[in-house]
């Protein structure tokens, strides 16, 4: 029985996201090259969720890659998606994620971001508040989502001491206020 046991917590762990990819995409003051997005799906009342990650594929970036290759829409049931995402989305996904949300009206989503990719663009502002408009709830991660990611989609096996690397250097409660008033600004400013 230990054996069993053993052999399904390794296999429940191979699709998670490894710690050292988790702090250096998510950190909130590093400023990676590519997107991590942590994904959680739930189908209608179903206590149970689906988690599993994704990246971009370029040149598609991973919300794209999310929408045309991780999600297969084929009921009517509510579906209820939430993304952990390391940059918010661009003007260009922003749209893309609308679309698809306008020809699945039984889906809702969740956008969580490390930070603002590009904030002072003004098609990404743009993107950001058509989001909100549609009803998407986005906001800036909070520390409590930092370490519900952190036990939820990062490969704990490999033995990595991370309440204190965690602490010192994902997350910081002053960026978590400047990139949430931030986001509040774009969001505000029709």
């Amino acid at each position: 029985m230990a054996q069993r046991e053993q052999f399904d917590r390794r296999t429940s762990q191979r699709w998670r996201i490894e710690p050292e990819a988790f702090m250096s995409n998510f950190a909130e003051d590093s400023h990676p090259k590519e997107t991590d997005l942590l994904y959680e799906i739930r189908w209608g009342r179903s206590p149970r969720t689906w988690k599993n990650f994704c990246r971009n594929d370029h040149p598609i970036h991973a919300e794209v890659n999310f929408l045309k290759n991780k999600l297969r829409m084929h009921s009517t049931t509510p579906c209820y998606i939430t993304w952990f995402l390391s940059w918010s989305p661009c003007g260009v996904c922003s749209r893309r994620i609308i679309e698809f949300l306008a020809k699945h009206h039984n889906v809702r989503l969740k956008i969580c971001v490390a930070r603002l990719y590009r904030s002072y663009d003004k098609r990404n502002q743009e993107g950001l508040r058509n989001l909100d408009q549609s009803q998407v709830n986005i906001s800036i991660m909070s520390r409590d989502d930092f370490f519900y990611c952190w036990r939820k989609f990062v490969n704990q096996q490999s033995g990595y001491c991370w309440r204190w690397h965690f602490l010192e250097h994902v997350y910081s409660e002053e960026l978590y206020w400047i990139y949430s008033e931030e986001l509040d600004q774009i969001l505000e400013s029709y």
